[in-house]
């Protein structure tokens, strides 16, 4: 039986800066983009205040000096070399490997006779990526892309899961996907949304 798992970068621009300033590890930081005109990326702390994909760098000036924000400037070459290393990585724990964005890959493998939970292979392979690049990332697995997606969703938004979900063994899957908002399911748009909340369809 194959699986698919997607693996994806936590605040990969951030992540990056991180990993040659570790000094920024669990202050807020933005990335902001060319000219340091707005936010292209958000640490988690940045997250938590609330501060959109976007925002003008400008009108952020009350949250800097309440929280200490900290802006740096964005290094595509940086985050490019970053992401060939990364998608070099995962190529060697996957039969098949399609890469999807700069920070995001989906991983076709097979799931061995007997083994009904592959989560402590996608521990394995965060293992690896945090020891040989200092990347944080979080690793959904299931049968198709799209549930994949939402493992991958699940997984980084409870860290009580440690960053890796497989939910095909997941024995409150139903549940999980009733969590999940039908304008969150991947490929699911504002229109068919709402075509689907008019039919009764609320969630993934």
């Amino acid at each position: 039986m194959t699986a698919i798992a997607l693996i994806d970068g936590n605040n990969f621009y951030v992540s990056c800066e991180r990993v040659f300033q570790p000094e920024l590890e669990g202050k807020p930081v933005v990335v902001l983009s060319n000219n340091d005109g707005c936010v292209v990326a958000r640490s988690q702390e940045v997250r938590a205040l609330g501060v959109a994909m976007g925002t003008p760098w400008f009108k952020l000036k009350d949250l800097v000096r309440k929280h200490g924000i900290i802006g740096k400037s964005s290094n595509y070459t940086l985050y490019a070399d970053m992401s060939q290393r990364l998608m070099a990585t995962l190529e060697r724990w996957v039969e098949e490997l399609e890469i999807y964005s700069i920070d995001e890959a989906f991983g076709l493998l097979h799931r061995p006779a007997g083994v009904g939970d592959l989560s402590a292979w996608g521990r394995a392979l965060r293992r690896q990526v945090q020891c040989h690049l200092g990347l944080p990332v979080a690793v959904g697995i299931a049968s198709t892309k799209v549930l994949a997606k939402i493992a991958n969703r699940v997984a980084k938004a409870d860290p009580g899961r440690g960053g890796v979900l497989d939910l095909a063994a997941a024995s409150d899957a139903d549940a999980l996907l009733a969590q999940v908002a039908i304008e969150d399911v991947w490929g699911i748009g504002r229109q068919l949304s709402r075509w689907c909340r008019l039919r009764g369809v609320a969630h993934a």
